[in-house]
């Protein structure tokens, strides 16, 4: 989709913190304690902030631009941030954010903490010094996005709160998509293409060649996609689905292996077994006994 439709999703300035008395419950919370919000905001471009955050802050901060172009300091070191890049930044650290004049940028701005808050920020920071962090335009961020802030409103009650949190972990989940995004056109369109093939021809031993052709690239260029954005081959992802398939029939069916194998495409049972113990981490009649 383009940036523009994604830009004109949420237009409103919506901003929250995390009240004191509610954060002491979450920290004794078994489950509210591991990963929670501390302040949330998204700025559209008419309501451009400066900000300062002192060093004492003890959260972490997640910046995401989407659209325009702002800036933020870290270490004295002044950076840009423009569309579809974020920026992750330490707790205890000083740092302002805002826009030059002329300027204006509409932004995600998040602070968090918990117990694997300094965890998630590390998983999350791909890049030390903040270079190149990008991530796609997705209307699934945005619906998280309304969905915790209309939790995070009902804060009186700790479900909600707890609801609102289990939501920013998918939140967070998308600044780190290694997958393609399947509602973009162009290069994910084909890979999307290429996965449909394959779950309607489970039955059958598809080689690249053909995925290639059906996908009317070359192969050599499938291939180099397909590990590009989803970190498999063609072929291994050919291989999951079928194995996916496969542990259902194991679970629902009393069919034999033989001729579960069979219908998965393979010509023998001993292929078959290799190929799901590689995946599953067990054999197909132990995988059916501890079912």
């Amino acid at each position: 989709m383009s940036q523009d439709t994604v830009s004109t999703e949420v237009t409103a300035h919506s901003h929250w913190i995390l009240p004191a008395r509610l954060r002491s419950k979450l920290d004794e919370h078994p489950i509210g304690k591991n990963l929670y919000i501390t302040e949330i905001a998204f700025y559209p471009e008419h309501s451009v902030p400066e900000k300062a955050v002192l060093k004492n802050n003890p959260d972490f901060v997640l910046l995401y631009c989407v659209n325009g172009t702002g800036w933020y300091t870290l270490n004295n070191k002044k950076m840009t941030l423009t569309a579809n890049h974020f920026a992750l930044l330490p707790r205890k650290t000083y740092f302002q954010l805002g826009a030059e004049e002329g300027d204006e940028w509409s932004h995600y701005f998040v602070k968090f903490n918990g117990v694997i808050g300094e965890d998630m920020y590390n998983y999350l920071l791909k890049d030390k010094n903040n270079k190149d962090q990008t991530t796609p335009p997705l209307v699934g961020r945005i619906a998280q996005f309304r969905d915790i802030m209309h939790h995070l409103e009902l804060m009186d009650n700790m479900e909600n709160l707890i609801y609102a949190n289990f939501r920013f972990y998918s939140f967070l989940g998308t600044f780190r998509l290694t997958v393609f995004n399947y509602m973009k056109k162009g290069t994910e369109n084909i890979i999307e293409r290429c996965i449909l093939i394959m779950k309607q021809h489970l039955q059958k031993n598809l080689t690249l060649d053909e995925l290639a052709r059906e996908a009317c690239v070359s192969a050599s260029y499938l291939s180099a996609l397909f590990r590009q954005k989803t970190h498999y081959s063609p072929i291994q992802l050919f291989t999951s689905l079928k194995i996916q398939r496969a542990s259902q029939m194991l679970r629902s069916t009393k069919l034999p292996i033989k001729q579960i194998a069979e219908e998965m495409g393979y010509t023998d049972q001993y292929s078959f077994s290799r190929s799901f113990k590689q995946i599953m981490g067990t054999s197909p009649k132990k995988f059916r006994e501890n079912k």
